[in-house]
């Protein structure tokens, strides 16, 4: 048992120190599709991350989502990445985060009747993501994570290009 405990000790530092390069101090950008299962509507994004430390970094982004059966949304959102390496190339990352989005409901744009009216909601992320390096400063980056917010959770699956100055 002891022996089994040391192998996996020493195969989860390797995964967690083979990060694919220091990010600290680092500031990247990134667009990114979006698609969000209660808007049921393709998004477009932009997103701003810094890395804090080797492992830890932060991300404000912008979201719009498309309007479609005469709902339409934006977010913006503040996650927290935690960064390891799987291979050179490969890093993955669970995330944490806040949101704030707004509804807006327009019956008018299909000619139906009924008042518009949107709503503002503060919510949570959770998540995974993952990136894959093409150059030093290039990647394409991989998310899905819930957005747990009142009367309009989702799920959000996100892939962007993202470059790091």
């Amino acid at each position: 048992m002891k022996k089994i405990l040391i192998i996996l000790t020493i195969c989860f530092s390797a995964i967690i120190t083979a990060s694919s390069q220091d990010q600290t101090g680092k500031l990247s950008f990134a667009g990114n599709l979006n698609y969000g299962s209660k808007v049921e509507s393709l998004g477009i994004g932009l997103r701003a991350q810094y890395g804090f430390t080797s492992h830890l970094r932060g991300t404000a982004e912008y979201k719009y989502y498309i309007d479609r059966h005469n709902l339409s949304a934006f977010g913006i959102n503040a996650d927290g990445h935690y960064v390891f390496g799987v291979s050179e190339t490969v890093s993955l990352y669970p995330l944490a985060g806040l949101n704030l989005t707004r509804w807006t409901y327009d019956p008018g744009r299909s000619n139906f009747d009924g008042p518009k009216y949107s709503n503002d909601r503060i919510g949570l992320n959770l998540g995974l993501g993952g990136q894959v390096s093409l150059t030093d400063n290039t990647f394409i980056q991989i998310e899905a994570k819930e957005a747990f917010i009142k009367n309009y959770s989702q799920f959000v699956v996100s892939v962007g290009f993202m470059y790091q100055f």
